[in-house]
């Protein structure tokens, strides 16, 4: 009936990655580095930029795709 018709929300899952990735970076590393909280400075670092790598690769390949 609805042919041809398709809601992707890929889109907003590749800006919440990005936009995610960003704040990690900005304000929750900074702020556990300043209070000496070691584990958490490596992992808030770690999947900061595990979202930003994500997120880029997600944005080329829907944009390729």
């Amino acid at each position: 009936m609805f042919t041809g018709v398709v809601v992707s929300y890929m889109n907003f899952i590749l800006f919440l990655l990005l936009l995610s990735g960003w704040f990690v970076l900005q304000f929750d590393v900074n702020r556990y580095k300043k209070r000496g909280m070691e584990k958490e400075y490596k992992t808030s670092k770690w999947l900061g930029w595990i979202n930003l790598v994500i997120g880029t690769f997600g944005l080329v390949g829907n944009w390729f795709y």
